[in-house]
């Protein structure tokens, strides 16, 4: 009898996965093919967290949001549909990040996130059931949806937050916590509901201007 399929990938925490990826890092450069690779069923943690190093900070890498987001929404949906091990198209796989850049930047948040690990413990099992992950995997791939819109520059944090939405869930991936895992994936849900309430009032608003533009302009 064949053994039933786990809800979430094997556990190893976020700090212990980035620090042995900097142990054995590849000489041709960091690949996100390299990383699905080297860590095996374990990948999906590690490999989501690399797609959203880049964007924790207000300052980004240019060009990288649309690949890194596309990624996302795709690992999440595999996320949702059970697969045990992550799969990207071949030209994400060879997608390349400036190796000093990435191992010092990755070094960091191995730091930061051993500091997490004090807070950061398995509980609220329901969480870790197969409908919870579907929803956590499916609002992950909205935080990657919202993270490759091409949003105008006024707009601040475009990619800072869905990255840090994204990651919030990560780490309750990987570490077990349902706690983090439910506030992430509510999060989530709550921005997205926000988002689209802007949208549809925005568009009522400048409906109703262009209205009263139109009823106020004098007839030739």
């Amino acid at each position: 009898m064949e053994s039933p399929r786990p809800s979430l990938p094997p556990h190893e925490g976020l700090a212990a996965t980035l620090r042995r990826v900097l142990e054995n890092p590849p000489a041709e450069g960091f690949t996100l093919g390299w990383v699905i690779d080297s860590t095996g069923e374990g990948a999906f943690g590690v490999l989501m967290a690399l797609l959203c190093l880049p964007f924790l900070l207000p300052v980004t890498i240019p060009g990288t949001s649309i690949p890194f987001g596309i990624a996302l929404i795709l690992l999440g949906l595999q996320l949702a549909v059970a697969s045990t091990k992550p799969w990207l198209p071949r030209r994400l796989r060879r997608w390349r990040l400036p190796r000093k850049i990435t191992a010092k930047l990755l070094s960091i948040v191995a730091w930061l996130f051993k500091r997490v690990e004090k807070i950061v413990r398995p509980r609220l099992a329901f969480m870790q059931g197969r409908p919870a992950v579907v929803a956590v995997g499916v609002a992950i791939a909205i935080d990657g949806f919202f993270l490759m819109l091409p949003w105008p520059p006024v707009v601040p944090l475009t990619n800072t937050i869905p990255a840090w939405l994204a990651l919030i869930k990560i780490l309750g991936l990987t570490e077990r916590d349902g706690a983090f895992l439910l506030a992430g994936v509510i999060l989530t849900a709550a921005v997205a509901t926000g988002a689209v309430l802007a949208i549809i009032f925005g568009w009522g608003a400048l409906a109703h201007h262009l209205h009263l533009g139109g009823a106020t302009r004098p007839a030739h």
